[in-house]
């Protein structure tokens, strides 16, 4: 009896040391997100004073020059306690972009949701079947990405946030 519950214990410690390295691994991997995040979240409060925030997304696109455009998009409240969609533009060093063009932000209520969004691209593209919706910036233009799946392709549309306009970019990915 006395080995079964030597046992026992020396399972149920191994147990514990597991889990936690198995949680100071994910600690880890995760600490460059968690880094960039708060410094997101830094700039937009340092620049436009955005008090809380809801959503927090990384968005990386191409430019026409080869280089990756890196943005932390959230939607949070400013000062003056408005829902407002905020970019915020960071360098390749992961850091976050200083100047007049590191951050912008829009009223949520001047520009278009991520349900009208749906709502267009769905009327538009009645065979797509969406996979993710989130904002962005494509050629120096704020947009939503829409994501999805159309017959045997994957396609990305992007819609302007301030009107809903669809932006003249369709990209089609090669099947896999």
């Amino acid at each position: 009896m006395k080995k079964k519950k030597k046992w026992i214990w020396i399972s149920l410690l191994a147990l514990v040391l597991i889990l936690f390295g198995l949680q100071r691994y994910y600690v880890h991997v995760t600490q460059d997100q968690r880094k960039e995040e708060a410094l997101a979240i830094q700039a937009a409060q340092e620049q436009l004073g955005i008090t809380s925030y809801d959503e927090l997304r990384k968005y990386i696109w191409g430019d026409k020059e080869g280089s990756d455009n890196i943005y932390w998009t959230l939607i949070g409240k400013n000062k003056d306690n408005q829902d407002v969609m905020v970019w915020v533009k960071f360098d390749a060093n992961n850091q976050p972009v200083k100047g007049a063009n590191a951050v912008h932000s829009e009223l949520l209520q001047n520009g278009m949701s991520e349900a009208q969004i749906r709502n267009r691209f769905s009327s538009e593209v009645p065979a797509g079947e969406i996979k993710r919706i989130m904002p962005g910036v494509v050629n120096g233009i704020y947009v939503w990405q829409v994501y999805y799946k159309d017959g045997t392709h994957n396609h990305y549309r992007f819609y302007r946030f301030s009107n809903g306009e669809q932006v003249d970019l369709v990209y089609t990915l090669p099947n896999s």
